[in-house]
Parts: C-alpha cells; sequence; structure tokens
C-alpha cells in the first residue's frame, strides 16, 4: 500500500470521549507510525476512527472521509497524545506518481512532442489536430482578452476528459460518433489517447497523458483536502520562447470564528509560476476577496523588478476600471530557491496536518 501525503497549515485537536469499559486511547509510543480508520463521520468535525483495535472519538478540523484509512505519527504521548497525520494509506485508489509531474513539467514534455511529432508512425491528420490544440492552449495568452480564458485552457488541458464524455453519454439527449470526435479534437487527452490506440511504440505521448492523469489524481486529492487546483500550461510567446506556467487555484470558503468574530472571510488565492527568457523565473501570487484584490511578484533579478513595477499602474488602472479594489500590489527580488519549487508541492507536502488526542 501506497500513502499519498497531505499539506496544510492547520493543527487540528481531537477530543476523546471516555468509555467507561475501555482506557482513553490506544496505548501509543513517541514518534510511532500506527494506521487508523475513519469509521463514521458524524459531522465536518467529529468522526469515529479505528487505531489499534479500539474505536476512539474524535474532533477534528481536517476533515475525514468514512472509510480512509489513515497513517499517524505519534508526536507526543503524556499528558494528552498527539499525533501527525502523514497521510492518507490508498487501498482502492491510485497514488499520484509526483517524480512523473515533476520530470514532465522540467522537460516541458509539451514541447517535445511537438518537436517530435512529426516522426510519429500516426495519420497527417491527426498530426495537424494535436499541432493545432497545443497552439491552442500555449498561445491563448497573448491572444485578445477573453474573460472565459481560464475556462477555456481548463476545458482543453484534458483535466475534464473523463468528466466530458460522462456527460455527454449520460445526457437524454441523442449523441453520436461525430459528438464523440468533436469532445476528442478539442481535448489533448481525448485526442493523446486516441492517438496512442493508433501506436504501437512507446513515446512521450504516452508520458503526456500518463502526466494528465496524474494531475487529475492530485487534483482530487488537493480539492477534496484543501480547495486546491493545479493545472500545467504550456507557453508559447510571440518571440517563440516554449515554456511552462504552472497556475494553483485556492478556493478558500472556510469562515474561522474567534470569540463569536469571523476571523476569516471566502477568499480566492491564484498563485501562478512561469519561467521566462529575459526576466527569469517569475511567480505571482493574487488574493482575491469579494471586489479586493492584492498581489505581489517574485523574482530574482533587480532589472525585472524595474520592469514589472513600471507595468503595476496600467494593471491596476485596467482592474480599477473593471470595478476592483487595490490594497497593495508588490514587487520583491528573492533567491531562486524561494521561487522556482513546483507549485505541486503546495498541494502535496510533508510538511502536514496535526491531530491531537486531548483527554
Amino acid at each position: 500500500m501506497n500513502t499519498v501525503v497531505f499539506s496544510g497549515a492547520f493543527s487540528s485537536n481531537i477530543s476523546l470521549q471516555p468509555d467507561n469499559n475501555h482506557s482513553f486511547h490506544p496505548d501509543l509510543s513517541q514518534n510511532e507510525i500506527v494506521e487508523g480508520k475513519v469509521l463514521k463521520s458524524f459531522s465536518l468535525k467529529n468522526v469515529m476512527l479505528l487505531i489499534k483495535g479500539q474505536k476512539v472519538m474524535a474532533k477534528t478540523d481536517m476533515p475525514l472521509r468514512e472509510g480512509s484509512v489513515i497513517s499517524l505519527k505519534v508526536e507526543k504521548v503524556t499528558p494528552n497524545p498527539i499525533l501527525k497525520l502523514v497521510g492518507t494509506i490508498n487501498e482502492n485508489i491510485k497514488t499520484v506518481n509526483t517524480s512523473m509531474l515533476l520530470n514532465g513539467l522540467n522537460r516541458n514534455i509539451w514541447k517535445t512532442i511537438i518537436k517530435n511529432i512529426d516522426h510519429y508512425a500516426l495519420p497527417d491528420n491527426d498530426k495537424k489536430l494535436f499541432k493545432e490544440l497545443i497552439d491552442d492552449i500555449s498561445k491563448k495568452l497573448f491572444q485578445k482578452s477573453n474573460p472565459d480564458l481560464l475556462r477555456e485552457l481548463f476545458d482543453k488541458s484534458g483535466i475534464e476528459w473523463e468528466a466530458k464524455l460522462r456527460r455527454i453519454i449520460t445526457s437524454k439527449t441523442y449523441y453520436s460518433q461525430e459528438n464523440i470526435n468533436e469532445l476528442i479534437k478539442g481535448d489533448l487527452k481525448g485526442l493523446g489517447s486516441k492517438m496512442l490506440s493508433l501506436m504501437e511504440e512507446q513515446n512521450d505521448l504516452n508520458g503526456l497523458v500518463s502526466m494528465i492523469k496524474n494531475v487529475q489524481l492530485l487534483n482530487q486529492l488537493g480539492f477534496e483536502q484543501e480547495g486546491k487546483i493545479f493545472i500545467p500550461i504550456p507557453i508559447q510567446f510571440p518571440d517563440n520562447l516554449f515554456t511552462m506556467g504552472q497556475l494553483l487555484i485556492h478556493l478558500n470558503k472556510d469562515n474561522e470564528k474567534n470569540n463569536g468574530k469571523e476571523k476569516g472571510k471566502d477568499f480566492i488565492k491564484i498563485s501562478f509560476l512561469l519561467e521566462m527568457s529575459n526576466l527569469g523565473p517569475l511567480r505571482a501570487d493574487l488574493v482575491i476577496r469579494k471586489k479586493q484584490i492584492s498581489g505581489r511578484f517574485l523574482i530574482v533579478e533587480e532589472k525585472a523588478k524595474i520592469i514589472i513595477e513600471n507595468q503595476l499602474p496600467s494593471l491596476i488602472t485596467a482592474l480599477e476600471t473593471k470595478g476592483f479594489v487595490i490594497p497593495n500590489f508588490e514587487c520583491h527580488v528573492k533567491k531562486p530557491v524561494e521561487i522556482t519549487d513546483s507549485l505541486i508541492k503546495e498541494i502535496i507536502n510533508e510538511e502536514s496536518h496535526n491531530i491531537s488526542f486531548v483527554a
């Protein structure tokens, strides 16, 4: 069995409910790794766990699904045991292959396929369709402003391929092979899978389809646990630079309350990571709360900072014209190591949630 590691910044306390016939909690040792099964979820914060054969009523801010098996590390035994949630132990679902994802991003597998596709034993029309689809995805950012740009990128990226098939097949309206073919032409995973079915040899198309599948698994994990969605975006600049962009969307819908007052508000955080030939790596973080947008840009060179700061006034004006309020936009020079880490690591990270047992 494999373990998918959770990421997050919240420490969740679990209160044990005493039972006259049993001890308060299982016998635990410092640094011990134990498995627990979520027997029942009574609400968002109340669950029943099975640890070392003993049922434990628990309270936690971390949502846990019924039937899931979790891996826990004992951080503290007395006076109140504290366990760290390491991750879920996958019995019925496949794990995310982060090495494949990172390798595909670093290699820019989209660019590699476009470079080699003419050598593949495929019908010329399929090669043409694939090139057009990649061009459509990778050059969108430099076309006329489109409010539906993000929706279109997501739709064509392959991430929703199975969902699109399911919608058309389960709809009450008649669908034909022509309808399916139209779906395939506009979906990177659908078209890539079709092309693979026509080929015998292994090539980078296998890697691309597998990578998209792993992005789907990553997003299932990230969205269920923290409302996070990751989208890799191949980008072709007008000067022919073909690079990779990484987009991470965090939909935060949890309102915490402190002493009866609302501590946090719903927000959307958008992070974008991009490697540019003239500016080097760039990371942008935007936080959107209703009609308010705050942002920061992180770069590695002072000359890049000057270029971005010169562009900020026009960006702010454009956003204000659309009715947004801009409290602050900042630009900072940072070390490359602080910028270039893949956004994937903000979904899967070894630093995870803490779970506390409180007697």
